[in-house]
């Protein structure tokens, strides 16, 4: 008798902790939702260049599926039906994009119309209303499977009739969310996102004779189910937490850093050019007024994967040209080169082509072909790694060398 005192004893100890949870709650005053870790995540993107505006006409639960009751037949849907709505309030609580209403289209159509009718006897242009914003890009997808029962089990223990037990489901919802462009309907990205969906019971009873037709029995427990629209939230948040940064990736936006970059090389290159082109001028006079021309370097720099000529080097250009036929003994020399991203033969054939590109541009404003001389050298002095985007604009180029003397076709 004493031992079964002491397991109860220690049974009531151990519940201690979660009796709270047995009993029933106070009423409570509304409240707004927590923020979650995925909603964190969100706002700690890095900065936008700027925000892109986005439609979403229907981001739906696609399942079909109806909550699972034993022996019932249940008509209440397993996932929240308000997909939708938590899409659009992520995207406007996201610094990354502007949300533009789609959903209710039709009701702001028929308000403006009302205010257009309203101002229809004014002629005034500042009365009349904007065009509503467009959208560069919408926003399709939806909940497409939630798979109940993936994973259950549980624990109990029973020892003269004091036990006690855990139960536990897991459910998983998946959420897929594509960007599509609207001028051209392509695909963007495409990113799919699950979260579990924790379901707990846990029940504790004492059933035993304490004597003769005496019994005593006591019995509490609960449960906790995660809330279905709170993870469906928390998935929409991590498929947009996702497709940003694999938009960063992919080079189809930009942070507000790497916009800063770029406008501080675009002005390094600018200023290159300039003083370039300042050294051409000087030898152009050297030129003219008959002194020894020395062999001059320029640089000119492309974009990742192409050898197509920035218009900002075409001042730069057409200095090197006049200063050609300025002097019919000077030939230049053109040494393309790659960064060391990509294939050896495709950087190659790149830093090849780039050479030719401005050789034929030399040709098209009457250079003779024999005083310039190409080679493309691939990634061959290559000075800066894959991981510093912004040392390898600077592999990215082509040196041109004005020399006092003919040189041959090829190098």
């Amino acid at each position: 008798m004493k031992q079964s005192f002491l397991l109860a004893l220690v049974v009531i100890l151990s519940g201690c902790s979660v009796m709270n949870k047995t009993l029933p709650p106070d009423l409570e005053i509304a409240q707004a939702l927590e923020q979650t870790d995925t909603f964190n995540e969100l706002k700690n993107l890095p900065s936008p260049a700027g925000s892109v505006a986005v439609s979403v006409y229907s981001f739906r639960d696609q399942t079909g599926q109806y909550k699972p009751q034993a022996n019932v037949s249940s008509f209440s849907t397993a996932v929240t039906q308000g997909a939708n709505s938590i899409l659009v309030q992520a995207l406007h609580e996201s610094d990354w994009f502007t949300p533009v209403e789609r959903e209710g289209l039709q009701n702001i159509l028929t308000e403006r119309k009302i205010v257009r009718a309203s101002l229809k006897d004014k002629e005034d242009e500042t009365t009349q209303l904007p065009p509503l914003t467009t959208a560069k890009i919408i926003l399709e997808g939806g909940i497409i499977s939630y798979d109940s029962n993936v994973k259950t089990g549980g624990l109990g223990m029973e020892y003269f009739g004091i036990g006690a037990s855990e139960l536990y489901r897991e459910d998983v919802i998946s959420i897929y969310l594509r960007a599509v462009d609207v001028r051209t309907g392509q695909i963007l990205l495409s990113v799919a996102t699950t979260k579990k969906v924790l379901s707990q019971e846990i029940r504790a009873g004492f059933f035993r004779y304490v004597s003769y037709k005496r019994l005593a029995e006591a019995e509490a427990g609960y449960s906790e189910n995660e809330p279905m629209h709170i993870c469906v939230k928390q998935a929409i948040e991590k498929a947009l937490s996702t497709l940003v940064i694999k938009g960063i990736d992919k080079g189809i936006w930009t942070t507000q850093e790497q916009n800063k970059r770029a406008l501080e090389q675009a002005k390094a290159k600018q200023a290159a050019a300039i003083k370039q082109q300042q050294a051409l001028k000087a030898q152009q006079m050297a030129a003219v007024s008959g002194q020894a021309v020395t062999q001059l370097s320029f640089a000119v720099q492309f974009r990742t994967g192409t050898a197509q000529v920035e218009s900002v080097y075409v001042d730069q250009l057409n200095s090197i040209i006049d200063l050609l036929n300025s002097d019919s003994r000077l030939s230049v020399q053109l040494y393309g080169y790659a960064d060391q991203r990509g294939h050896s033969d495709d950087n190659s054939a790149l830093s090849l082509s780039r050479s030719k590109n401005i050789a034929q541009y030399m040709l098209q404003n009457g250079i003779a072909m024999e005083r310039i001389a190409i080679a493309g050298l691939g990634e061959e002095q290559a000075m800066f790694q894959s991981d510093d985007p912004e040392g390898l604009f600077f592999d990215r180029r082509v040196i041109i060398k004005v020399n006092d003397h003919l040189q041959k076709k090829s190098l």
